[in-house]
Parts: C-alpha cells; sequence; structure tokens
C-alpha cells in the first residue's frame, strides 16, 4: 500500500511549545513508517531444471510463487534467467530469514525436465501436466553456486580448481564463435604442472607452515556463470591471503594455438576499486604474502612458456611437451633447477564425470565428479581429509 503526503509551508507563526511537539510527533511517526525501514536482508538462489533430451529448447518459462512469501521476487535480464543445450536456469531473490521457498510451481510445458538442482542439490519435485512443483531451500551465500561447474581439488598448501568445459553449457562471449577447446587443455595441462612445480620446490609447504594462506591454480569459465565472463581464455596461479581481500590475481592469458601471451594482468581480490595492473610479457610477476614478502615470481617468458620460481629455493620451467603439436594442450615438460623434470598431462571427459591426470609414468590420478554439478564423488589416490589438509593461515573465503 501507497501512501502520498502532502504537507505545504503555510506563511503562518506557530507557538514554540506546540511547534516542538508537532515536530516531534511528526517525525515518530514518519521513523515507525514502513517508507525507512530498515532493509530486510535478501539473498539469490540459483535454481536449474535439466533438460532430459540435450539440445531440446524450452519455450518461456512461468514461474509461480506463493503469496505467504510476498518480498520473494523472480530476478531478470541476461544474468539471472535463461538456457543452453543442458537446462534451463532462473533465479530467485529471497530474503534470508526464509529457511524454504515451499511449493514453488514453473509451468514448462511439453519440456522434459530429469532433474532440478539448486545450488549442488537435487531436489524433489512433483509433475503435473505441464507443471513442476518443487521446495527451494535457503542457504544465504555471497554468491550462488548453482550454475557454476568447477571441482576443487585439495592438498596441504595448494588446491587446483577443475572449471569443467561443457560445450553444450556454453554462454556469454564464449556463446558463439571458434570453441576454446586448446585453450581450456593447455589452461587444465599448466594446472597440474604448476600444482608440481610448486611441490618440487616446497613452496606448498613453506605457505602452508607458515600461515600465509594457499596457492591456488585455475583456468577459466566457459558458462558465464552469473555473468562472469571469464574471457579471454586464460590460467591464474594465486597466493591467496588467509582472509581473501588483498589476493593478487594474474591472469595469464592463452593464445589460440596453446601458448602464453601478452601483458598479465593482476587484479586485488575483494577490491575491485583498486585499478588493475599490468605486467608486460617477459617481466616477473610477484606474489606478495600479507606481511609484505615475495613468496614466488612467475614469469611469461618471451616465447610463451612459463617459469616459476621461487627467491629460496629455485626455479622450475614449463615448456610444452609437444611445442608443434598444440603447445601447452600436449602437455607440459617441467624442469627445475634442483635437478628434477617431469612430464605432465591432464584430460577431462565432462560426459562421463572423470578427470584424469598423467605424470610421468606413474599410475594416473583419478577424480570422479557428477557431471551436473561438478562435486567430487571419489578418487584415486584419496585426497587429503579436510583436517588433514588445513593450513594454519586457512578461512573461508568467498569465491573468485
Amino acid at each position: 500500500m501507497e501512501y502520498a503526503l502532502d504537507i505545504r509551508l503555510q506563511r503562518r507563526r506557530w507557538p514554540v511549545a506546540w511547534l516542538t511537539g508537532f515536530i516531534l510527533v511528526m517525525l515518530a511517526l514518519v521513523c515507525s513508517s514502513p517508507l525507512i525501514a530498515e532493509t530486510t536482508p535478501m539473498t539469490i538462489v540459483g535454481v536449474k531444471l535439466l533438460k532430459t533430451k540435450r539440445g531440446s529448447a524450452a519455450h518461456p518459462l512461468r514461474i509461480q510463487l506463493q503469496e505467504d512469501c510476498r518480498q520473494c521476487s523472480v530476478m531478470h535480464g541476461p544474468f539471472y534467467e535463461g538456457q543452453n543445450a543442458n537446462e534451463v536456469f532462473f533465479y530467485l531473490k529471497v530474503p534470508v530469514s526464509q529457511k524454504e521457498i515451499a511449493n514453488v510451481k514453473v509451468s514448462v510445458g511439453d519440456l522434459e525436465v530429469r532433474a532440478v538442482i539448486v545450488e549442488k542439490l537435487y531436489l524433489k519435485f512433483h509433475r503435473s501436466n505441464g507443471d513442476i512443483e518443487f521446495n527451494v531451500p535457503v542457504t544465504p551465500r555471497q554468491r550462488s553456486s548453482t550454475l557454476e561447474v568447477q571441482t576443487n581439488l585439495s592438498w596441504p598448501g595448494v588446491t587446483v580448481r577443475v572449471e569443467h568445459a561443457f560445450e553444450g553449457r556454453r554462454d556469454g562471449k564464449y556463446a558463439t564463435g571458434k570453441w576454446p577447446a586448446i585453450q581450456r587443455q593447455a589452461a587444465l595441462n599448466l594446472e597440474f604442472g604448476l600444482r608440481d612445480a610448486i611441490r618440487t620446490l616446497g613452496i606448498d609447504r613453506e605457505v602452508c607452515d607458515r600461515g600465509l594462506g594457499r596457492i591456488h591454480m585455475m583456468g577459466f569459465d566457459t558458462n558465464y556463470p552469473l555473468g562472469h565472463e571469464d574471457f579471454p581464455p586464460h590460467a591464474h596461479i594465486i597466493l591467496r591471503w588467509p582472509h581473501f581481500a588483498g589476493s593478487q590475481a594474474p591472469h595469464l592469458y592463452l593464445t589460440e594455438n596453446g601458448l602464453l601471451g601478452g601483458d598479465v594482468m593482476v587484479s586485488i581480490d575483494g577490491m575491485p576499486q583498486i585499478t588493475t595492473t599490468s605486467f608486460a610479457q617477459g617481466t616477473p610477476v610477484p606474489a606478495i604474502d600479507y606481511l609484505g614478502e615475495t613468496v614466488y615470481e612467475t614469469v611469461e617468458n618471451l616465447d610463451g612458456t612459463l617459469t616459476f620460481r621461487s627467491p629460496k629455493a629455485g626455479s622450475c620451467d614449463l615448456r610444452p611437451f609437444k611445442p608443434t603439436e598444440q603447445n601447452f594442450a600436449s602437455g607440459v615438460l617441467m624442469s627445475c633447477t634442483n635437478g628434477r623434470s617431469s612430464q605432465i598431462r591432464a584430460t577431462d571427459d565432462t560426459d562421463a564425470g572423470v578427470t584424469r591426470v598423467f605424470v610421468d609414468s606413474k599410475p594416473p590420478e583419478v577424480y570422479r565428479y557428477d557431471p551436473d554439478t561438478a562435486v567430487l564423488l571419489n578418487s584415486d589416490p584419496s585426497l587429503p581429509t579436510n583436517q588433514s589438509s588445513t593450513c594454519a593461515g586457512d578461512n573461508p573465503a568467498p569465491k573468485k
């Protein structure tokens, strides 16, 4: 209900005491008005409906919310609603005080729906003619993860995040044009190549034991989750501080032939108001801890290869395993100043939900995940437990 107050200035003298009382009464009324009442804390919840038949087109959905959640709403815009070959998605804006949004009804017409997912949970739903109905759990988050298809693999001091590149989920700037298969494969190989370089030089143990946080390796998303463009294709190596904000996030851009190329752009996590810094190709990019010391440097060499080096422990060069055949997409040849060398290659079968990592002639590491949520199901060898992989400086942090 909306009220309009017409208060006009009258040319009249009022007794001071009466005027003071009048002002106090009016202030009390205004302050109790819902127009300026404290804003109810809200959160955003993503919902995706998985198509039984990939590629089938969904007509515009009609979403009905129950009257008992008057503050609940369906969000609109390219970030918040759409479809791809695999799924239809939308987002709800709801009060954090709601534990569940009951009886959400979606008119899907003749679209066959095999599952409903919120964040990483499969929801029970029932269908009646062209409608499906389900209850949506509300877990307040800084950012909804429903559309993200990433698997985190963690060891003490180091985490590798695998962004699963489903061509059927391509969106944003990856929606059209040439599919970046070579860059995506190159990024995957570089992530695990850097993991082994970090281990070889003992930097994982250093950041863990000293409570400096942990080192994150990442690739790039291709499905535009909540407007995250992640373009052009790139890889990251981030010394993520214990409390996230202040960590430097270098973007190492990948060329169409699987090499690194161009300036390295470094943003600051949690501080978007700070201008991104550009490092010319060939210039060392330091990873500075929260004490102001350089823990390691990365150098994107002029020939498109990568050097990872530590002021104390030496360096490792990462070069393509087959320089003339898609370069880093063929694998990584690592050679370090301490005499260690390895060949590293990884694969990601998004249909089966299996990531494999091959290091020299060792049996492959196998990581199985749910292709619809990217939740890790099992691994061989087993990953450390949460407790055993925790470092002195670990702290839950927002996702980049």
